[in-house]
């Protein structure tokens, strides 16, 4: 009887440390993807039949999957400053490409979670369309490692890829490919004969989670992969092969160098882009290229996954994934059933995956169809880790309906608009879009997953007007049928429209 009062004593007293341990500020990473198409996570009902994310398939397992959830924009710079500040970025004018950036009055999550006690790390991509605080160590990180532009060569990482390049150019223009040595801190630059982004970055965020092991700080990982984006005609040759195809292994030394890598000598890097990076001409194997490149993002899911629980802190760790945007038909990403595509302003290029998960302590294996945004990240991990949120944020904290599915409202409605003429509100079950036509190369897959050119996608002119929740393909306006509400919500729009700033340009780099 002793012993077992012994045994019972010493487990509540196991118990109590383990509550007061998980208690603490919890440690929070989030994953951004990047042009990641809607349908294209296997543990979707409308995943196709070629997809196989298992690590990301877990993460929505042991967490929530918000299936209205939404960028800040079509575009990439944008969203991205939506989801660091909480708030809509059209406010100090970055609607699009070249406008606004990031300004130094601006706070954002790692500078809140910095007063909280946290480090704060920052691997991968940042593409914030310059303005003073663009680079992460000016707007709160503690260390990068990463790239500063809107895209970069998954494998050519190294100062001799780049010196081969300048050689092979002969004094001709290198334009913007982006090729060589990653950043390291601010200017540093860091050379990699072998690896690839994803497993670079990957590598670098498990170090830091590994560090935080041995540290009395709770840590912020915020690890944004190139992994979807063009070039994914560049994979690496492992993940090709598992994807069913050959790519030549890169050969800086070559006296001819072989597709999917760009020859200075055979046309100028803006035409090679425009051929293989806009559908210029569409890649037989361009589906299955896209889907090497998903199957190395997955995997990096998967090792975040191993080393939180190896070094006993995944249930003391917040994970949220996400994408910048609706996939992009330039890669072959499927958004289906959605319609368009990035750059769009139909539910393909603004509806994203949002998961959010924290072992033991949040809800498990759930779903929640309220109205969602990038936005909500800043608010959500704050609240997490028992922080003040800034009073003027626009994104709503999902903690309440994350715990109790009976909270069905975060956001009263959410708009976008590229500061032009192109522009859309959601509410409730109704969408309203005003846009310019669109018309864009186009492909299909056949019966052996391999793409083919096809007739030419069409977006439409005007105003339109869809009831999402009958129609979430978009394929009926419904404008003249329903005046009344198009007049609603356009008077929303506008008033919300009047709240924003005036498109501005600023020094930027460029796309």
């Amino acid at each position: 009887m002793k012993l077992t009062a012994y045994f019972l004593l010493i487990g509540a007293f196991l118990a109590s440390v383990a509550c007061s341990e998980a208690a603490g500020p919890p440690n929070i990473v989030v994953i951004m993807a990047d042009d990641l198409g809607y349908a294209d996570l296997s543990f979707l009902p409308q995943s196709p039949p070629d997809i196989d994310t298992p690590a990301i398939d877990r993460l929505a397992a042991e967490g929530t999957y918000f299936s209205n959830a939404y960028a800040t924009a079509p575009i990439c710079s944008p969203s991205r400053c939506g989801m660091i500040t909480g708030r809509y970025q059209q406010r100090w004018g970055n609607y699009w490409y070249g406008q606004g950036g990031l300004p130094n009055e601006e706070t954002t999550l790692p500078q809140v979670l910095n007063e909280l006690g946290y480090s704060s790390h920052k691997i991968g991509k940042t593409h914030l369309n310059g303005g003073p605080a663009e680079h992460p160590l000016d707007h709160g990180f503690q260390d990068f490692l990463g790239f500063m532009h809107h895209t970069w060569d998954y494998i050519r990482l190294s100062e001799k890829d780049l010196a081969a390049y300048q050689e092979r150019a002969g004094g001709k223009s290198l334009g913007i490919l982006n090729v060589g040595p990653l950043e390291k801190g601010k200017g540093g630059r860091a050379s990699y004969e072998e690896g690839f982004t994803t497993e670079i970055f990957t590598e670098e965020a498990i170090k830091r989670i590994r560090a935080g092991q041995e540290s009395e700080k709770p840590f912020y990982i915020q690890l944004e992969h190139n992994a979807v984006h063009m070039p994914t005609y560049v994979a690496d040759p492992d993940y090709a092969r598992e994807a069913g195809y050959e790519q030549p292994v890169w050969d800086r030394e070559a006296a001819k160098w072989e597709f999917p890598f760009w020859d200075p000598n055979e046309m100028s890097w803006n035409d090679w882009h425009k051929k293989w990076g806009h559908l210029g001409e569409v890649d037989s194997l361009g589906r299955k290229r896209y889907l090497a490149n998903l199957a190395a993002l997955d995997d990096s899911v998967a090792s975040i996954l191993a080393a939180l629980e190896e070094t006993g802190q995944r249930g003391n760790t917040i994970l949220v994934f996400l994408s910048d945007n609706g996939g992009t038909i330039n890669t072959y990403s499927n958004n289906s059933p959605l319609r368009g595509y990035k750059y769009m302003f139909g539910e393909g290029g603004v509806r994203i995956p949002i998961i959010v998960s924290w072992k033991g302590q949040l809800p498990e294996g759930q779903t929640r169809s309220v109205l969602t945004s990038g936005m909500d990240i800043f608010p959500t991990v704050v609240e997490l880790a028992g922080g003040t949120l800034p009073a003027n944020l626009d994104g709503k904290s999902l903690v309440k309906t994350i715990r109790n599915p009976e909270v069905d409202s975060v956001h009263d409605f959410l708009c976008f608009s590229d500061g032009k003429g192109t522009w859309s509100i959601r509410q409730g079950d109704w969408k309203l879009i005003q846009s310019a036509g669109w018309v864009h190369s186009n492909y299909e897959l056949d019966e052996n997953n391999l793409a083919r050119s096809a007739p030419d996608y069409l977006y439409p002119e005007g105003l339109v007007l869809f009831n999402l929740k009958e129609d979430i393909g978009e394929t009926r306006n419904l404008a003249d049928i329903h005046p009344e509400r198009v007049a609603a919500l356009k008077a929303k729009y506008e008033a919300w429209r009047g709240e924003m700033g005036a498109p501005r340009r600023g020094k930027t780099r460029k796309k």
